[in-house]
Parts: structure tokens; C-alpha cells; sequence
């Protein structure tokens, strides 16, 4: 996100003093006056556009969900205009769209879409890998731990929110160890778009610690420089989220007890003993729809 930046009082060589009064007005002037108000919009708009793109990639606002004005600046303590001008950066950004009548509603991709998404999202992950594991400093490793061990603390505490902020920071870190500004704003911008696969993935307490396990096996094999092994593991957390979202009506919920057994996505059918009639199947009833509950926090 970016901010605006402080003024600079230092006097310039070759500056006048009306220019430098033109470029820093005096405090309470109308031109410093407008100023503030303007930095403070801004602000203000930053401030809605991350809480709503936090909530949507959290899965606390929902696809084909209507975002209310109304209810924006109720939430938010702030008058239409930041709202409106964060609304018009996530339009942008390609976060919402414009429903019937003109209402902002979050972006539903389709299954074809994601599929094609993460086919892609594998090709450039894979050659983002191996620039990871021939560019990472030692330093950048344990940096790695470390924002694994905040992961494990948000887990133990069923932060939602906080575990995708700090897989974010995970993520990140290893975007800038590829040394390619472009793949690394472009790898950014495809998980940007998978929320809705994200969101599903990590609504099982099982799988959100399976991803706490390959993180720390990812470390140990940039540890190794093992290529391979990084770039195998790599693929394999990208294909578990595609796989959970493809099987979501099978996925057990976030509010599932850590102890409890996990449920499988696929029941064996039982065998019928030779000579006997297979009884008639009994169809079961829909299960809930684990999207529409919110994760526990």
C-alpha cells in the first residue's frame, strides 16, 4: 500500500523563500489546512480498503455478497468519499464488480477460472521455486522460522485472520528472495485472486496444520538447497488448496474440534455378501454449506 510521504522541511539550494513557503505552508494556513485534509481522506480510504480486503481474502465477506455503503461508513467511523474511493480501488483491483443496480457486490470466479488460475499459479510458482532456493541468504531463512513460529502461535489460537496475515509475510518473504520484482508482484497478485480457494482450504484445523508442517520442511530443504524437494513441496501445498475448494462439500468445518478425527472426503461403499440383492442406497441429506458459517477467530 502506498502512503504519502512527509514533508521535507530541509531548505534546498537554489530554492526561494516563496517556493519553499508554496511547497510547506505555515502551520493553520489554508494551504497546509487543505493538505491534512486531503492526507487524511486518503488515509481514511486506505484504512477501508484493507479492512474489506482483509475480510474478503479471510472469507468473512463472501463472493456474490453486496458491499453497503451505508453500512461501510457505519462500520468504519468514516464519511461516502473514502468509501467510495476505496471502493473504486477494489473495483480496480478486480476484488468486486458491479451488480444489478448499480450495488458492488465481491467478485465470484468459476471453477474453469480457478482451474485455469492455479494451472498457472503452478508453472510460476515452480520456476519462482528454484530461484528461491539458488538466490535465499542464510539470513532470510531464519527470518523464515520465525514467521513460522507466529503462524504456529495463531494456529494454537484458531486466529483466522492472523494466520493468513503471517503465511502473507511467509510468502512475501520468499517472493523477494526469487530477485525478480516482476515474478514476485505478479506470484502476489494470482493469490490475491484465490481467496475463495483459500478460504476453503483453512476452514479444517487439520489442514492449516499440515501447512505449518511443509512450511517447516520447506525451510529445512532451503537449508539443503534441495531444488527438487523445494519445488515438490511448493506444487504440492498449491494442488492440496485446488483439491480441497474441488471437494468442498466434503470439507469438515473450522469450528471442528483439534481433537477430533478427520473426516474423509471420500466413504468407502460397503461390499454386498455374495447372492444377496444390494439394498436400495438411501440418499443422504445436503450438508450445510461450511462457506456460509464464518471461521472462528
Amino acid at each position: 500500500m502506498l502512503h504519502e510521504r512527509a514533508v521535507d522541511f530541509g531548505l534546498e539550494e537554489g530554492r526561494g523563500f516563496q517556493d519553499r513557503l508554496a511547497a510547506n505552508p505555515l502551520p493553520n494556513s489554508p494551504q497546509r489546512v487543505s493538505r491534512a485534509r486531503i492526507m487524511s481522506k486518503s488515509t481514511e480510504a486506505d484504512r477501508v480498503f484493507n479492512g474489506i480486503v482483509t475480510d474478503i481474502l479471510a472469507g468473512a465477506i463472501r463472493p456474490r455478497e453486496r458491499l453497503s455503503e451505508r453500512e461501510l461508513v457505519s462500520r468504519f467511523k468514516v464519511s461516502r468519499t473514502p468509501v467510495r474511493e476505496a471502493t473504486k480501488r477494489l473495483l480496480e483491483r478486480g476484488f468486486i464488480e458491479t451488480g444489478p443496480r448499480g450495488v458492488a457486490v465481491v467478485v465470484d470466479v468459476s471453477s474453469e477460472e480457478l482451474r485455469q488460475l492455479y494451472g498457472l499459479r503452478l508453472q510460476l510458482e515452480s520456476t519462482a521455486a528454484r530461484e528461491i532456493v539458488a538466490n535465499i541468504t542464510p539470513q532470510e531463512i531464519g527470518a523464515l522460522k520465525q514467521i513460522n513460529k507466529e503462524f504456529k502461535q495463531a494456529l494454537e489460537q484458531r486466529d483466522l485472520v492472523r494466520m493468513l496475515e503471517v503465511r502473507a509475510d511467509f510468502h512475501a518473504l520468499l517472493g523477494r528472495a526469487t530477485r525478480n520484482r516482476w515474478l514476485a508482484e505478479v506470484l502476489v497478485m494470482l493469490r490475491d485472486k484465490a481467496y475463495v480457494v483459500r478460504h476453503y482450504h483453512w476452514q479444517d484445523f487439520h489442514r492449516a496444520s499440515a501447512t505449518l508442517d511443509i512450511h517447516n520442511q520447506m525451510i529445512k530443504a532451503l537449508e539443503a538447497r534441495d531444488t527438487e524437494l523445494f519445488v515438490q513441496l511448493v506444487c504440492r501445498q498449491i494442488s492440496a488448496a485446488i483439491d480441497t475448494y474441488e471437494n468442498r462439500l466434503q470439507a469438515p468445518s473450522w469450528s471442528a474440534s483439534a481433537n477430533a478425527a478427520p473426516v474423509a472426503a471420500k466413504m468407502p461403499r460397503p461390499t454386498q455378501p455374495p447372492g444377496r440383492a444390494a439394498s436400495k442406497p438411501v440418499k443422504p441429506k445436503p450438508a450445510g454449506n461450511p462457506a456460509r458459517g464464518k471461521a472462528i477467530a
